[in-house]
């Protein structure tokens, strides 16, 4: 009786331990896709001003952009975007225009204004015009301001 008690245990310790573990690891792989998600939204920055004036001077020749106050300064917005291929197209272009955009990443958790970036990306994938790019870039700006910053 004490032999089958052991192995019985010892059986059950081992089956606890395995789907423990599996379930850890189901709940680690979600909980990484989701930060994962959070954190890739890159933005595309023109520059950043002590005044609302100088961000205004500095984008009369460019369309569309988003000048947003963060602390001191006002940060001027060109483009978001969630893809690594968006970006690199989104700089080609600006550089094409003589402008030196830099990257700022950071984390959005407005699932509202991340599934429009989503839709929009694709769209921007596709895009094959200068014009295009422009129209989606638009949309995303103001989806940004809409729901995120206000």
């Amino acid at each position: 009786m004490t032999k089958s008690f052991f192995i019985t245990m010892l059986v059950a310790i081992l089956i606890g331990a395995v789907l423990g573990n599996f379930l850890f690891e189901q709940y680690k792989l979600e909980s990484e896709s989701v930060i994962k998600e959070v954190n890739s939204t890159y933005f595309l920055m023109e520059g950043s001003y002590s005044t609302k004036e100088q961000a205004k001077k500095a984008v009369t020749n460019i369309e569309p952009y988003l000048i947003v106050k963060e602390d001191a300064n006002y940060i001027v917005y060109l483009a978001i975007t969630s893809s690594n291929d968006n970006l690199e197209k989104l700089k080609k272009m600006y550089k094409e225009k003589g402008i030196n955009a830099s990257i700022k990443k950071m984390s959005i958790e407005n699932e509202e204004f991340l599934a429009t970036l989503e839709q929009m990306d694709i769209l921007l994938n596709k895009a094959k015009t200068n014009d295009e790019v422009n129209s989606i870039n638009e949309v995303v700006l103001a989806n940004y301001q809409e729901f995120v910053l206000e």
